[in-house]
């Protein structure tokens, strides 16, 4: 056997390691998603075009500054067709595919996410460093999208289908709670990497129905699994309705598939001993897995209605038109084991479900009305078809998915008031009755939300557009946090061209960037929410936010609203939009900080001695976590030791009067213990004027 000389060993294992390389990122590539994320409704978009929480995390989530507030654990879409031939001559017959992504690795083929302007870039100041906030934009600018954000995905299908999906979401806050899809199915017969067709083309594909499926599941915010919340939860119903439209005259009665929460049979106290209830709304009761840690703050965790509505479905291949009889079929609940074997209860196929023109509501399900129990998943799909398809030709379904409901506020603030009323408090009335009523106007708040798609579609997808969100920039500083943002008063309407700004708005959100984590729940029903503290005219591109503590952790995000000049064919003529409150908040916090010293007089080590023994005691509680105080403004930090040698330099350019040390060199070594000595040296005052440095010793034990 022939050796290979090194050179070529190392070669060939470089072009092992590349292949491999390319693998993954091929694998990557098929997994990849994007995020509608402008409105209060964030929607993911799967590469794959499917979703299994088994695997990732919710989406659909609605408002979307909320932990975990994802209505939608399972979807699936597809086709199941009558008749078909493969390469080999064989006939296939009521075959479903419910997973239809046969290829979608290269040009033109994959996911892109368009904007219709560049994304704002968000930089924050903290801990005496500019950090970027916002990540990096990799996708395509076109000012010519008709919407403020566009999602395409694009894939072969079985058994020969070229698949282009283009999802639309605005900005925009009268339509910010959907996403609109438009799904073109083109006939090709091919199917894989090649362009080359993969069975007969000059047959016809007979009888297809096209499919789409969302498992909502309304109890968003927890981990809580299988008992009561979130996925696979036991309390939830899915039905079906129609709606005829308000908004669109003579146009289609919208069939609305969607799901809510309903009552547990099973748990009848919100707290031990406490009298029986019911659980519609999920009043929050606890956190953690399998509501492990007690947490009666009462809350509606389950405010949500979710649900997705066919919008246009052509008549044929051959006439675009939008048959108002679509869908033919709809299953109100399916459970996800029953989506993954391809079982359509009741029904031999899918086929034959999807052919039956049948209709289900909640009312035929099992259970109905006491017992969600006996109903797992809410999964509602519906079919569209029969078509017959042969080479070239093509079909367009359209269809929206959102939410809508009371707000997190009004969950909060009547969720207080029921958890008195179950508690006996003198004077509380809004009880178990009171409370379902109020949660069941949600449901009347998503049909105008699917209404209001249906209205989009039909002016074609072209709404009065607000601003785009401002560049933001947010700086800690002594007492208080700058806030500057992008002058935007020259900005035209993205159709008009004509400079509408009015004023901007300030939101500011305490404590963590999310609302409801679990380290800001309490018992006593107090949340951190996103709020607005100040409206600002239009002249002016920075405010000083003074209403401060020192240390706490604050995010920001600012908006632009317009006159409303250029609002003249919108739902309410002349009304002032306002651009995204989502778009430009700060993921990272800053703080507001004690301001530097006019000398250095008094700097302190805390602590001092450090013992490693002392645990949490030490600064922080956090290992080899040591506090420099009372610094000057701006100096630089030598910390060296007894012998005089430097180990390590702190730049300290933050304003502040703290900084910390984590007891690592310059040399990425861990100090041993001994007596060091702290060196502040180039000190200046807020106002940049030099002052007296000083020399400190200090100790670690280990």
């Amino acid at each position: 056997m022939k050796l290979l000389r090194p050179q070529f060993y190392y070669s060939f294992i470089i072009m092992c390691v590349f292949t491999i390389l390319l693998g993954l990122i091929a694998t990557t590539s098929y997994s990849q998603t994007r995020t509608h994320k402008l409105g209060d409704y964030k929607l993911r978009i799967e590469a794959d075009d499917e979703l299994n929480t088994n695997e990732v995390d919710p989406t659909g989530e609605w408002p979307q500054d909320q932990f975990r507030y994802g209505t939608i654990v399972f979807y699936s879409t597809g086709h199941t067709i009558g008749k078909w031939v493969d390469s080999t001559g064989a006939e296939h017959t009521k075959e479903t595919f419910l997973s239809p992504n046969s290829y979608d690795k290269t040009e033109p083929y994959g996911i892109k996410e368009y904007r219709r302007s560049e994304p704002p870039e968000v930089w924050v100041y903290a801990n005496g460093a500019m950090q970027r906030s916002s990540q990096q934009y990799t996708g395509i600018v076109d000012p010519t999208i008709p919407s403020d954000q566009m999602i395409e995905l694009h894939y072969k299908s079985y058994p020969g289908f070229d698949v282009l999906k283009r999802s639309y979401s605005y900005a925009n806050p009268n339509h910010d709670d959907y996403v609109i899809h438009v799904n073109r199915y083109k006939c090709t017969f091919d199917w894989d990497q090649d362009p080359t067709p993969d069975t007969n083309t000059s047959q016809t594909i007979e009888d297809i129905y096209f499919l789409v499926g969302y498992s909502f599941q309304t109890a968003e915010g927890t981990y809580i699994t299988y008992s009561r919340w979130y996925e696979e939860a036991k309390d939830d119903w899915a039905t079906y309705e129609t709606y005829p439209s308000e908004l669109v005259s003579s146009a289609r009665d919208l069939q609305i598939s969607y799901g809510w929460d309903g009552d547990h049979p099973e748990l009848s106290a919100f707290e031990e001993g406490g009298q029986e209830f019911d659980d519609t709304g999920d009043p929050r009761f606890a956190t953690g897995s399998g509501g492990s840690t007690p947490m009666p703050s009462g809350e509606f965790v389950s405010n949500a209605y979710a649900g997705f509505a066919a919008l246009h479905v052509d008549n044929s291949p051959t006439d675009h038109s939008d048959n108002v009889s679509q869908p033919v079929s709809i299953m109100a609940n399916m459970s996800i084991y029953n989506v993954w074997d391809t079982d359509f209860p009741g029904f031999a196929t899918a086929w034959d479900w999807a052919a039956s023109n049948t209709k289900q509501t909640v009312e035929e399900q099992a259970g109905w009305p006491d017992d969600a129990m006996s109903q797992e998943d809410e999964f509602p799909f519906q079919a569209f078809g029969p078509y017959n398809m042969t080479l070239g030709d093509s079909v367009v379904i359209v269809y929206a998915v959102g939410a809508n409901g009371i707000s997190r506020q009004l969950s909060i603030e009547k969720g207080l008031a029921w958890r008195d009323w179950y508690r006996g408090v003198a004077g509380a009335d809004f009880d178990n009755d009171a409370k379902n009523d109020l949660l069941a106007t949600g449901k009347d708040s998503l049909f105008q939300t699917m209404d209001r798609a249906l209205w989009t579609w039909n002016n074609g997808l072209d709404i009065p557009d607000p601003l785009p969100a401002p560049d933001l920039t947010v700086r800690s500083g002594p007492k208080v946090i700058y806030v500057e943002w992008e002058d935007l008063s020259s900005v035209g309407d993205f159709d008009t061209g004509v400079s509408d700004l009015d004023h901007y708005v300030i939101y500011r959100k305490q404590g963590n960037f999310l609302v409801d984590e679990y380290t800001e729940i309490n018992a006593k029903g107090t949340h951190y929410l996103w709020e607005p503290i100040a409206v600002v005219p239009k002249t002016q591109n920075s405010y000083v936010d003074s209403n401060v503590v020192r240390g706490e952790a604050y995010h920001y995000a600012v908006t632009a609203v317009d006159d409303g000049s250029q609002n003249t064919n919108g739902l309410i003529p002349g009304q002032k939009l306002e651009s995204s409150k989502y778009a430009n908040r700060t993921e990272l916090a800053a703080y507001a900080f004690e301001p530097g010293k006019a000398d250095a007089k008094s700097v302190r080590i805390v602590p001092n001695p450090y013992i490693v023994k002392a645990g949490e005691f030490n600064f922080t509680g956090e290992d080899n976590k040591l506090l420099f105080v009372n610094l000057p403004a701006y100096c630089t930090l030598r910390i060296y030791t007894v012998t005089g040698d430097l180990i390590a330099t702190i730049d300290h350019q933050s304003g502040s009067a703290d900084e910390s040390w984590d007891q690592v060199t310059d040399s990425n070594q861990l100090v041993a213990s001994g007596v060091y000595i702290l060196q502040v040296d180039d000190a200046r005052d807020l106002n940049q004027n030099p002052v007296e440095t000083s020399i400190e010793k200090f100790v670690i034990i280990r």
